[in-house]
């Protein structure tokens, strides 16, 4: 047992003296172990050598049993509060080792990405499934439809507020106890929804609401770095940009359906359906994927020493502390600091809040212009929904016949892995999806607003919003993936709660505004002045191609893994 505790800790003080030091001080190493799998051994000598922890452990048992009579005589101290290992030794047990991930069966991986899919669904499905009602349910509370639309915005602030504890806690207790604990409360406060005995209770309600379902949009992309590799996370990342896209442009159809023959109140126990069979019912099969998180068990089960995290050697009133000053800091701190998530974010966010003020303006430009009543207006988002499967569809081959071979060529060449990239290629690689989406939503945009204006056939807006959703999922697509790649799991989901901060916040104003600037300019002039926006932040992708390596090497939150 000495032997082998030995033996150990010498390894372990290899890795801790050839992992770099974290930014921000953290107790978990951004460095441990490369997202990457095929660029996880570049050395020195032919760009690869096998770390320490390869070695089957049949091969330790050797090793060990021969050193014995060695080590017996001159076997190091009993390790001492300076030497005890660190968090940042832990690593997996070589590339195969069964625990990573990276290497689970294709079943599991698949259905931990459907489940978080699922996840996202839901909670952008219950923000706009709500849409049909919220004049309805001002007018049975006796409140201005400006309320009502307040009912409808709220939720977007709660999925605010609730971004920035759900991402550090993740990297804290792990990815499960999150979910867990989340998605069972938002469903406790979308059915008090279905009860709200006044606006006022209805507006709190769906706010918390909003809050519990966060998670799901904030944890995502995060969870599914840690379950696929760069390379082949485009086709799993591509199905869970799109379902919050999905939710949006079933909301208003489905919501318009039950609300139309059943009251506004049936919208909350349609959330309630879905959360039930997307949430409810796959959650408690659900694995936990974060790295730190899984070593740490094992390490306990094994009966190595390891280090508590700050946030479990303090009492619970320095906990609520530490998360309000420090952890919780991290995802505002990125968004003001790292200009790469500073422009990604401002441009998807945008992009986002104009998504959000459609579901306000859409059924006055359809009901003045077209004379529709709240079911046809429902279905004209369906053209959303057609672009937001298009764009899925065009994801895949832009992953397969455009990032897959630069991979390949990459490891075919032994070409050494970027610099302050989690990626086998540099983060740009991602850029082209953007490229393309940013002028479909400006071609949707003006397409939009000058044919409803003049009352062209619903057909032509309705195909404006396919140009809408197809670019607005394409530049989420290349936005997330860019971020992920160049930050990792560990500050990647931080920069992502960063990018919901502003998302929703941006999400929960434009609706309060859209119904009137689309009265007062005119639909065309309105589309115009959006379009003409939506033009400034489609440079923002071709200037990170200009300048995205030099401000990811200066960045001060390099590699988290």
């Amino acid at each position: 047992m000495r032997s082998s505790r030995s033996s150990w800790l010498r390894e372990a003080h290899y890795r801790a003296q050839s992992t770099a030091p974290s930014p921000n001080n953290g107790w978990v190493s951004t460095t441990a172990a490369p997202t990457d799998p095929t660029s996880s051994y570049v050395g020195p000598e032919k760009g690869r050598t096998q770390p320490m922890s390869s070695r089957s452990p049949g091969q330790e048992r050797d090793q060990n049993s021969a050193s014995v009579s060695k080590e017996t005589t001159s076997s190091p101290p009993p390790p001492t509060p300076a030497s005890t290992p660190t968090v940042a030794a832990l690593d997996w047990d070589g590339p195969d080792d069964p625990l990573n991930p990276h290497n689970w069966s294709e079943v599991r991986k698949w259905y931990q990405t459907y489940t978080t899919s699922g996840l996202a669904l839901v909670g952008t499905f219950a923000s706009s499934a709500f849409t049909p009602g919220m004049d309805l349910a001002a007018e049975e509370f006796g409140s201005p439809l400006l309320v009502g639309t307040l009912a409808f915005s709220i939720y977007q602030l709660g999925l605010a507020a609730g971004g920035p504890f759900a991402a550090p806690m993740s990297e804290t207790f792990g990815r499960r106890p999150v979910y867990f604990i989340s998605m069972p409360l938002f469903g406790l406060f979308i059915l008090g929804t279905g009860f709200a005995p006044n606006m006022a209770a209805l507006v709190v309600l769906r706010f918390f609401a909003g809050l519990f379902a966060a998670p799901s949009l904030s944890m995502g992309s995060g969870t599914l770095a840690d379950i696929w590799p760069p390379e082949k996370r485009a086709a799993p990342m591509s199905l869970y940009v799109a379902t919050p896209f999905l939710g949006p442009a079933l909301g208003p159809l489905l919501g318009a359906a039950v609300t139309r023959d059943l009251g506004w109140r049936w919208t909350s126990w349609l959330i309630l359906f879905f959360t039930i069979v997307l949430v409810v019912l796959p959650v408690p099969f659900y694995i936990e994927s974060y790295k730190p998180v899984l070593l740490r068990r094992r390490a306990k089960k094994r009966g190595l020493p390891v280090p508590k995290s700050p946030l479990e050697s303090l009492p619970w009133h320095k906990v609520i502390s530490t998360y309000a000053t420090t952890t919780l800091n991290r995802p505002l701190h990125m968004l003001f600091t790292e200009p790469i998530v500073t422009a990604f974010n401002a441009y998807s966010a945008f992009n986002f809040a104009l998504l959000y003020a459609f579901f306000a303006a859409f059924p006055w430009v359809f009901q003045e212009e077209y004379g529709f009543d709240s079911l046809s207006t429902g279905l004209t988002f369906l053209g959303l929904g057609a672009g937001v499967i298009i764009g899925t569809i065009g994801i895949y081959f832009f992953s397969t016949y455009y990032y897959r071979p630069k991979v390949r060529h990459s490891i075919a060449n032994d070409e050494p892995a970027p610099k302050a990239a989690t990626s086998r290629v540099a983060p740009e690689a991602r850029l082209p999806l953007a490229f393309v989406g940013g002028p479909c939503i400006t071609i949707g945009l003006f397409l939009f607003g000058w044919s409803a204006a003049y009352r062209v056939h619903w057909i032509v807006p309705t195909i404006a919003e396919a140009f809408f959703g197809l670019g607005n999922l394409s530049v989420f697509m290349g936005c997330t993936m860019y971020i992920t790649d160049t930050y990792g799991p560990l500050y990647g989901a931080s920069a992502m709660a960063s990018n919901a901060i502003l998302r929703y916040v941006l999400g929960a104003t434009f609706p309060l505004f859209a119904v009137q600037m689309f009265r007062n300019l005119g639909t065309q002039w309105a589309c115009t002045l959006l379009g003409c926006l939506s033009v400034l932040g489609a440079c923002v992708p071709w200037v990170l191609m200009r300048f995205g390596k030099g401000l990811r090497e200066r960045s001060g939150y390099k590699r988290g893994d």
